[in-house]
């Protein structure tokens, strides 16, 4: 029987890749034979990441320190990925932050840097990183606060950021689809 989902050969760029779901979506492709780029800004934690996941996998995973709200620091990672691994083919767009406080509390730099983050972020990953293959899948997470309000834990920078991602998401796909 075909293995449908053998991404052998492939490359991923996982952002956020030093903790929670971007590592749990790194260990799903590299289960299917993917290697991973691990992008985040905590490079000591990606790089146990990368140690992990070739030692489970038998992969090539290779790690790039980067802060995504840095446009000349994702064009250089973009390059980095490409270097040594000729091809990028899927990106999961799951760096992000969380500023929790009621709405009337959140500065304007939280509310910007959640933006800056969480949304532009994900466009700047993707323009880069995918524009100049022509070709490739882009998983951008978001969230179902993208979509609802949450009165247990103000987040309304979150919830704009998420919102924003879920279109971006819809804009891309129609535009480069």
């Amino acid at each position: 029987m075909k293995n449908y989902f053998d991404l052998k050969g492939q490359v991923a760029l996982v952002t956020g890749c030093s903790a929670g779901f971007s590592v749990q979506m790194a260990k799903a492709l590299a289960s299917q034979g993917a290697n991973i780029v691990a992008l985040a800004h905590r490079k000591k934690k990606l790089d146990q990441v990368v140690v992990d996941l070739k030692k489970e996998y038998d992969i090539d995973a290779y790690t790039i320190a980067c802060d995504i709200t840095n446009t000349e620091m994702v064009d250089n990672a973009v390059k980095e990925a490409m270097e040594h691994f000729g091809h990028i083919d899927i990106l999961i767009n799951n760096a992000g932050t969380g500023a929790v406080a009621p709405a009337e509390d959140i500065t304007d730099a939280q509310f910007d840097s959640e933006v800056q983050i969480d949304l532009f972020g994900s466009f700047r990953v993707a323009k880069q990183a995918m524009i100049p293959a022509k070709y490739g899948r882009i998983i951008n997470i978001a969230s179902m606060y993208g979509l609802v309000g949450n009165k247990i834990a103000g987040c309304a920078p979150y919830h704009a950021a998420k919102g924003g991602v879920i279109n971006l998401t819809r804009a891309l796909a129609a535009e480069w689809g």
